[in-house]
């Protein structure tokens, strides 16, 4: 019987095969098969741990039965390779020396962990922006040269449409929210796309709502509300596009 890790790399195998057969790209079969094209990169590669109704959707954009993608290609002379956890850990040591020259840089900008606390996407941000982060501050707080504080808050397109907030909103947040510029960075996976900024009165109409919910529900604090997406590109300044 297969293993999971192998039945991945199965279906991965089988998907790139067949659609290269049929002379089709990622982004092609991504689109037949309505999903979207980084998956297929990630089913391919098997990083990607498939739902039967996704693999159903992508049989079909291939024109094959649900079993050709699940059964070992037997008629193929090459012989799956599937890699060994030393080779794993070997090509996770031939990214270090990338890895450690990020963190380096990093550190120059008060980064100590570019693995926490969006600590490699905050670096980006801090980069493009020209500001500097305010360590031990609550939050991903920044500041420009002439003095001027920034409230940082970055989105990942795939996971949600919406900004986090804090996990205790309430009028004294709130009043330091009211103070500072926001700077909204948007991420599709680990790719940045846009950032855009917003001034303290732009974010009124949500400081307002925030102190009306506080006060309905008996001065409790309010949970992580959130800041849609399309209201950030829709009244926000863009400071940033990727090409």
């Amino acid at each position: 019987m297969a293993t999971k890790e192998n039945l991945l790399i199965i279906i991965g195998k089988n998907v790139a095969r067949i659609r290269k057969e049929k002379k089709l790209s990622q982004e092609a079969l991504a689109n037949l098969a309505d999903i979207d094209r980084t998956y297929i990169g990630y089913i391919e590669n098997a990083k990607y741990q498939v739902t039967v109704v996704k693999l159903q959707q992508i049989a079909d954009a291939l024109e094959v039965s649900l079993n050709e993608l699940i059964n070992e290609y037997v008629s193929h002379p090459e012989k799956i390779v599937v890699e060994s956890p030393l080779s794993l850990e070997a090509k996770i040591n031939s990214l270090l020396p990338g890895i450690r020259e990020y963190q380096l840089l990093a550190d120059q900008h008060g980064i100590n962990d570019i693995f926490q606390d969006n600590g490699g996407k905050l670096l980006q941000i801090l980069l493009i922006t020209n500001l500097k982060i305010l360590p031990g501050r609550e939050g991903n707080d920044a500041v420009d040269e002439n003095g001027n504080e920034y409230e940082l808050k970055s989105v990942n397109i795939k996971l949600t449409k919406s900004f986090s907030t804090h996990h205790h909103m309430n009028p004294v947040i709130i009043g330091k929210y009211r103070k500072v510029t926001w700077i909204f960075a948007i991420y599709e996976g680990i790719e940045l796309i846009e950032i855009y900024k917003l001034k303290p009165s732009q974010l009124e109409p949500y400081y307002k709502k925030w102190e009306s919910k506080w006060s309905e529900d008996g001065n409790k604090d309010i949970n992580n509300p959130k800041i849609p997406l399309s209201f950030v590109v829709e009244n926000g300044e863009l400071l940033y596009r990727r090409n």
